[in-house]
């Protein structure tokens, strides 16, 4: 006997047809039609059986569409991405609503949902919101993962536009191309530092085209850099600088992170899901693991990634080192906290220098009575009686 389905939708293009107001494809010159679809998945909502990534998708976008500074507050904006991204999330790994006790990463996990989502949606709830930017990048990051996801599987009757579903093996094999010939060209001979750069600019616009014109490209990139030992030479020995792998791929990186910014954390997460849960990492004498210990902190502690750092989903990273028993994943963890410790230490220290500055003089310090007789020289004294009565009682 088949089972009924009962949807919000009465047939399968009215489904499609928000779909594309959504995601409009890549020709599309019409009119914004995002506010439409979220006045009809609220419509749909109310005669019930809405599935979650149909109205995570309506909440994000409408979240978007929010953000305008001229009209609405900063906190409003705010706000309402991180409550449409916690829906999102919560919606996906809550335990309580899937029955299973697991934890939420678990979930995450099975699902194939970044981590981080996990951590910033913690975040969000529990502590002071997000950065705009930080919530922007999320809320981007996860319409794409709803479209991979959800979106991209709904059948296509051909009665409406709709962005074709991209093949993962194609992108892959794009991918290896041009790494390969990016790999050829820089062991054929010894460049000039100007052609070096030319081969990596060259290299990083061809993988920027891949991943314009994929959904899965973005995501595949970083799993293809370790599977082809771009990052990683699979000869090189423990103990082995990276300084020039870290030159030339800092350069590729950070062109492609121009044009799609989520490329970094899907990059961190590849480095720190290969060293904590790969059993050939666990070794301490392991040159693999070592080398991607070496990459994760260069791309967490260097100065060359200081403007990239906030989108790195460093509590998750520092959360799965420290549950790791892996070597190389706990001094990983120690070296961020005792780098997180300094910085703290030195922002404590920088108001205090401040004050001293103020009360400098070209010669040397101030004494303090010089700096009485300045304070009175504005109008500013002792008080000369105190007087202790609560506030609103009138003197007799």
């Amino acid at each position: 006997m088949s089972k009924l389905i009962f949807t919000p939708w009465k047939t399968k293009s009215q489904l499609l047809e928000v779909r594309s107001e959504f995601y409009p494809p890549p020709s599309y010159d019409g009119p914004d039609m995002r506010a439409h679809a979220c006045a009809t998945v609220e419509a749909w909502k109310l005669r019930g059986n809405l599935p979650h990534h149909v109205e995570a998708t309506a909440l994000l976008t409408d979240a978007i569409l929010h953000d305008d500074a001229q009209r609405n507050s900063i906190f409003s904006i705010r706000a309402t991405y991180s409550a449409a991204f916690c829906r999102f999330v919560t919606g996906l790994v809550d335990t309580k609503i899937h029955g299973q006790r697991r934890t939420m990463f678990q979930r995450a996990m099975d699902l194939g949902l970044p981590a981080s989502f996990v951590e910033l949606r913690h975040e969000a709830t529990h502590r002071e919101p997000p950065s705009l930017v930080v919530l922007r990048k999320a809320s981007q990051r996860s319409l794409e993962w709803l479209w991979d996801n959800h979106w991209a599987a709904v059948e296509d009757l051909g009665d409406v536009s709709s962005i074709q579903h991209d093949d993962k093996g194609s992108v892959k094999k794009a991918f290896r191309d041009v790494l390969r010939q990016f790999s050829t060209e820089a062991a054929s001979d010894t460049p000039s530092k100007k052609r070096k750069r030319d081969h990596e600019v060259s290299a990083a616009a061809q993988l920027v085209s891949i991943c314009d014109a994929s959904s899965e490209g973005v995501r595949s990139l970083p799993a293809a850099l370790l599977e082809q030992s771009m990052l990683i030479d699979p000869a090189r020995e423990l103990g082995e600088s990276l300084d020039d792998t870290f030159d030339t791929w800092d350069v590729v990186v950070q062109k492609i992170a121009e044009s799609h910014p989520s490329v970094v954390v899907y990059l961190a997460e590849e480095l720190v899901h290969s060293l904590v849960f790969d059993p050939a990492s666990d070794s301490s004498e392991s040159a693999y693991a070592e080398a991607l210990f070496l990459w994760l902190l260069h791309l967490l502690t260097s100065p060359e990634w200081e403007s990239q750092q906030s989108f790195f989903p460093r509590s998750y990273i520092l959360a799965a080192c420290s549950e790791s028993p892996n070597h190389w994943a706990k001094l990983l963890s120690d070296r961020l906290r005792e780098k997180s410790q300094k910085k703290a230490t030195s922002r404590a220290k920088a108001p205090a220098q401040k004050r001293s500055k103020t009360v400098s003089s070209q010669n040397g310090t101030a004494s303090p009575v010089d700096v009485d007789q300045k304070l009175r020289e504005h109008g500013w004294g002792p008080v000369e009686t105190w007087d202790s009565r609560p506030l609103g009682i009138a003197s007799t």
